[in-house]
């Protein structure tokens, strides 16, 4: 895998990662609304890091979602 992919990959994961540990911190404070879309993004970044590994990038949730 290309370096700058690999950095890439790793990025994204780790933001993923941050998201849903806010998501978890989130939902633990009954505020259920947030948590869901803080988990929706983390889901989508960690989707988007998958990509990366082979090259694909999508900035839009439409993109990902097809």
């Amino acid at each position: 895998m290309h370096e700058n992919r690999e950095e890439l990959v790793k990025y994204r994961l780790k933001s993923a990662k941050e998201r849903l540990n806010s998501a978890k911190i989130l939902l633990e404070c009954g505020s259920y609304k947030d948590s869901i879309g803080r988990s929706y993004y983390a889901m989508f970044t960690a989707v988007r890091a998958l990509l990366a590994r082979d090259g694909i990038d999508y900035s839009k949730h439409v993109g990902v979602n097809s």
